[in-house]
């Protein structure tokens, strides 16, 4: 059994439920889950605040193994009914529960209080994308395994609004 001290289902599921009781009432999917958790966790790459962790060599590659964390992280906040699992036109989404604002806002640390404010701006930057709009911009930087667009250009400054 691999050990993930630092990124393990309760962090990565604190984090993701973050995201989404900022963007409560709102629904996102895996990928797009994925995309703004890496995005709050190194947010001065897409033009935000500093990052929250540290730059280290071959972060990037993180992004490979997120995606697995993520569930595990939203399967904890959906048994603890915080966070929950939607079924629409648009496919499955996970959406934060009336009461996820209320839990992460008892959490009171400095790390709290700098993941909340990370949560904002992420919601603000990119949480009006479609699916397809992140997955472009994750393949733009070239680390997003299995979405590289074909296209040859990519306008990474073009707003998300």
């Amino acid at each position: 059994m691999t050990s993930h001290p630092l990124n393990g289902p309760l962090e990565t599921g604190l984090r993701v439920l973050t995201i989404l009781a900022s963007a409560f009432p709102e629904a996102y999917d895996i990928d797009s889950l994925v995309f703004f958790d890496y995005s709050l966790l190194h947010s001065e790459e897409f033009g935000g605040p500093e990052s929250l962790h540290p730059d280290v060599p071959n972060h990037a590659s993180e992004i490979t193994v997120k995606r697995d964390l993520l569930e595990l992280g939203l399967q904890v906040m959906i048994r603890a009914r915080l966070a929950t699992l939607q079924i629409g036109r648009g496919g499955i989404g996970y959406a934060a529960t009336d009461n996820a604002h209320g839990f992460v806002e008892l959490l009171e640390s400095s790390y709290m209080q700098q993941l909340r404010s990370r949560a904002d701006w992420v919601i603000e930057a990119f949480g009006n994308a479609n699916p397809a709009d992140i997955r472009e911009r994750m393949s733009t930087l070239g680390r997003w395994p299995g979405f590289v667009d074909s296209a040859p250009n990519h306008d990474t400054g073009a707003s998300d609004e």
